[in-house]
């Protein structure tokens, strides 16, 4: 197994690393080598991105061939939004003037 040497590490980082290492159970040495590892397995390459970017819009594209583009959702919440707001202004309407016949 290789090792590794850290110099110049940030105050605020060691700070949490200690406080990490103790409320886990681990050394300070466990814990650092349980966030790099946690690190590098969610790191990928530029080659891995592309290509993941890639199948994410070939897929949004055969989405789109098979079931269209779809609404959108901002204009169908402002309709929603402007017939509340004219229904609730009807309703104050009225009860202003239910108070006037009383």
């Amino acid at each position: 197994m290789a090792s590794l040497t850290l110099r110049n590490i940030a105050d605020g980082v060691m700070r949490r690393l200690r406080q990490a290492a103790g409320e886990e159970k681990r050394s300070l040495n466990a814990q650092a080598s349980y966030w790099l590892e946690a690190s590098a397995s969610r790191w990928r390459s530029r080659a891995e991105r592309d290509q993941l970017f890639e199948s994410i819009q070939a897929t949004r594209e055969a989405i789109y061939r098979k079931h269209g583009m779809g609404s959108d959702s901002t204009k169908i919440i402002r309709r929603m939004r402007d017939e509340r707001t004219a229904h609730l202004a009807s309703l104050h309407t009225k009860a202003g003037r239910a108070k006037t016949r009383a």
